[in-house]
């Protein structure tokens, strides 16, 4: 039998389900620009998508670095 999403998703909120789905995971980097800190959320783990979202949004940042980054579920 085929389940749709939703019902796999109903599912695994009762907790009666042996379909282990994935919990979300938001990465929280701590990015330094030109002498001040930010903070920016993603999905994704690649140190140089969050590179190109901190120069997308100050575009005229001369200095970007990544300083850390924390994961929460």
């Amino acid at each position: 039998m085929i389940k749709t999403i939703k019902e796999l998703l109903i599912e695994w909120w009762a907790g009666n389900s042996t379909t282990k789905m994935p919990l979300p995971t938001i990465y929280t980097y701590e990015v330094e620009m030109d002498g001040r800190r930010i903070h920016i959320e993603s999905m994704s783990r690649s140190r140089m998508y969050i590179h190109y979202k901190a120069r997308k949004k100050y575009p005229n940042a001369k200095y970007i670095r990544i300083v850390s980054r924390t994961q929460t579920y």
